[in-house]
């Protein structure tokens, strides 16, 4: 009741301005669905709720499994994970989440008569989670609660995807069994952009999201490498694009013929400058070793798992602390390795280039299978009453 009732106060003084706010950025804040003044009906349905767009990638293998079964309602938090959902999600349905009031959650529950509600990584909403136990199991997938909250006991199952988030979570909860460790719904995510582009024979190494001193360190270990790889070129993707220059300067130090991409989209020279902005997860397909920057330049690593998502082998530097769960997770695969200097680096592309990957790719592969299982047939045991 005191939460009701302040989460009242707080709606009131501060719904003008979130709503002028989001109308001068262009979105549609949906207060018609947020205060659930609408008519509409299921005869059952199965309820997701992702609060972002991050959310909505990682639950999206989950919910189109469970869409090609049932009816399947969405419900998002943010603007702009509404309008991202309403162009990804055309066979499901995708609503606003109704404010957190008992009237609004049981009229939306009264609509579309859930039989299971699953929520994504860390959103919990009190009334929410509290109203919609007592009718049908909440379920958290990809759990990353990182906050003690009574209403957690309220949940009927945690699928976490790591061991560290299920430890922390267990230290709040009284049932323990509650928590399962099934791996991280983002290793089952699909970013690729599809791109034109002609290989021309090539082995291709990217330096993805490269920093200052990152491209010098993979231009003088590619010059070591064409000495005994004739076919080899080059891709650099700088992480900033307004380092254009510097990085065209060092290759005209070290004489070496350029292309831009902007220019071309054939690998005709040694190296190639990705120019463009959104063109680097389509890039991938392409490679066959990916070095990923901000691990030599002190950054704490960039997106590790796009490269991974197409099977390519992936070296990084010893500055890895933004990705090292991630890491963690994934060396055991044999597709990821940290190295620490230009001499490892080098070794390592060798390694990859020269050894068969398909063991290893298979691996990771089954990996992925293990996971999407582990959530649906959880799921699945929930729905049936299992």
């Amino acid at each position: 009741m005191i939460y009701t009732f302040l989460y009242s106060l707080l709606l009131i003084f501060s719904l003008p301005f979130i709503y002028i706010y989001f109308k001068r950025k262009g979105y549609d804040f949906g207060l018609k669905e947020r205060f659930t003044l609408y008519k509409d009906y299921m005869d059952s349905s199965i309820w997701f709720h992702c609060a972002s767009v991050g959310e909505l990638k990682a639950a999206y293998p989950v919910i189109k499994y469970f869409s090609q079964k049932e009816n399947v309602i969405i419900t998002i938090f943010s603007p702009r994970a509404k309008d991202f959902a309403s162009s990804v999600f055309q066979n499901e349905k995708v609503r606003f989440l109704p404010f957190d009031l008992p009237i609004f959650i049981n009229r939306f529950i009264k609509m579309y008569n859930p039989k299971i509600l699953i929520i994504t990584e860390k959103e919990v909403w009190i009334n929410l989670v509290k109203i919609s136990s007592k009718k049908f199991p909440v379920v958290s997938i990809n759990s990353k609660i990182s906050k003690n909250l009574p209403v957690l006991n309220n949940f009927s199952l945690f699928l976490t995807n790591s061991e560290e988030n299920a430890e922390k979570i267990k230290r709040y909860i009284k049932d323990k069994e509650k928590v399962v460790v099934c791996g991280d719904l983002k290793f089952l995510g699909e970013n690729r952009k599809d791109i034109k582009f002609d290989k021309n024979g090539k082995k291709i190494i990217i330096g993805a999201s490269t920093h200052n001193p990152e491209e010098k360190i993979l231009i003088d270990t590619f010059l070591e490498l064409k000495k005994d790889i004739e076919n080899i070129a080059l891709i650099i993707a700088p992480r900033h694009l307004e380092r254009l220059n510097e990085i065209e300067n060092l290759l005209k130090e070290k004489n070496i013929d350029y292309s831009l991409r902007t220019k071309t989209d054939k690998m005709e020279k040694d190296v190639m400058i990705l120019d463009t902005i959104g063109e680097l997860s389509g890039f991938y397909q392409y490679a066959d070793v990916v070095f990923v920057g901000g691990t030599f330049a002190n950054i704490g690593g960039h997106n590790i798992l796009e490269p991974i998502l197409e099977n390519k082998p992936v070296i990084i530097g010893n500055y890895y602390y933004k990705v090292e769960d991630l890491y963690n997770q994934l060396k055991d695969y044999g597709i990821i390795s940290s190295v620490k200097n230009k001499e490892e680096l080098k070794e390592k592309i060798i390694e990859y280039l020269n050894n068969n990957q398909s063991s290893e790719l298979l691996s990771f592969k089954d990996l992925q299978q293990k996971i999407f299982k582990c959530y649906i047939n959880n799921i699945q045991n929930l729905i049936k009453g299992d």
